[in-house]
């Protein structure tokens, strides 16, 4: 089993190819990703988020995600890379540790 100390998760590299896009695919896999989640005593599901890319947050929105905060702008120059948002969502816990 999961000890209590692992109760939080982070949700990596959801990608639906172009041409599936908005077909329901993508909320499938992340609504599959958080019953995975509770199944395995999951009580928090992080995600990061460039913060351009509106049709992603969406898709975690709409699935229940929550704004937890923002990158600052130095540290996505320093890293080279997009700036990104943190999303969480927190999960019933279905097994009992």
């Amino acid at each position: 089993g999961i000890e209590a100390d692992f109760g939080r998760a982070y949700l990596s590299n959801v990608c639906v190819a172009r041409e599936l896009h908005r077909n329901g695919l993508g909320y499938d896999i992340v609504t599959k990703s958080k019953i995975v989640a509770e199944e395995w005593g999951i009580t928090d599901l992080y995600v990061h988020v460039a913060v351009d890319n509106e049709p992603a947050k969406n898709l975690y929105m709409k699935s229940g995600f929550i704004h937890e905060n923002d990158e600052p702008a130095w540290q996505a120059r320093f890293l080279d890379r997009p700036r990104r948002i943190l999303l969480c969502i927190g999960l019933p816990c279905t097994n009992e540790l």
